[in-house]
């Protein structure tokens, strides 16, 4: 039986027999990865804490005949800061929902992948407001929906081609962009869209993650209006692109309702 080593952090588990888990994570090397974590609920099991959702760790896992088997796990970081906090932990689980989602086995960007994923959830457990935390998670569902080849437009009418001009136009979360207003009414369903919305997302593609700091945000412009306001209305038009191109329906949207 072939042993192997890779970083990858939990996504989600189920019960396996009495004392057994299968875990669901993300590896830097080999993408979704699903093993059996054994004995894992009894009381001396020395896995059970590394085995919680969200936690990155250095797993040493052994091949098996249909799953793979954690043998070891080495915390690499626990985001506690994420643990304290309801909005935080939310936000967190929907992150790690999207990666369940369209995360793939032995996939060929898992490292990028998994990089973007372990500095959002970084970044989140370091966010001190809702803004840094919304502006955290934009910036996750842009660059994964690009690294998934699902890349936003936010350049070019998805319609016509042209260019945007002006300050005042539409998105198409079907067509996967911007629409100029000429196109408007040639499409089946828009939202409106206007220059700061368009800014956010741009600065979000662009901007690195160590700079993530909602503080941060209005230097880049100041004709750019950035508020919870325009970060929630970004957010759902992300997810609402996002659920298009979902093969089933995702949970944890209906949680961050919640939260509002």
């Amino acid at each position: 039986m072939a042993n192997y080593t890779t970083q990858a952090i939990n996504l989600k588990s189920y019960n396996l027999a009495e004392s057994d888990k299968i875990m669901v994570m993300y590896s830097r090397d080999h993408g979704i990865i699903r093993c059996v974590a054994k004995g894992i609920k009894k009381p001396t099991s020395k896995l059970s804490g590394r085995m919680e959702t969200l936690n990155a760790n250095k797993v040493f896992l052994a091949k098996g005949k249909k799953l793979d088997i954690v043998c070891q796990a080495e915390l690499v970081d626990g985001f506690k800061e994420i643990r304290k906090d309801i909005t935080k932990l939310t936000y967190a689980i929907y992150c790690a929902e999207l990666i369940n989602t369209f995360g793939l086995e032995n996939d060929s960007n898992s490292a990028q992948i998994y990089d973007i994923f372990f500095e959002t959830l970084k970044n989140i457990s370091l966010s001190s407001s809702t803004e840094d935390i919304l502006w955290t998670v934009i910036r996750f569902k842009l660059r994964l929906m690009h690294q998934l080849g699902y890349a936003v437009e936010l350049n070019n009418c998805v319609k016509c081609t042209n260019q945007i001009q002006g300050n005042y136009f539409f998105f198409s979360a079907e067509s996967g962009g911007v629409v100029c207003r000429s196109c408007r009414n040639e499409m089946y369903q828009t939202s409106d869209l206007d220059s700061n919305i368009i800014r956010i997302l741009k600065d979000a593609m662009t901007s690195d993650f160590p700079e993530v700091l909602f503080d941060n945000i209005d230097v880049l412009d100041d004709k750019i209006a950035v508020n919870q306001l325009t970060l929630d209305y970004s957010f759902k038009l992300l997810k609402e692109y996002i659920s298009i191109r979902s093969d089933k329906k995702l949970k944890t949207p209906e949680l961050i309702e919640c939260l509002c």
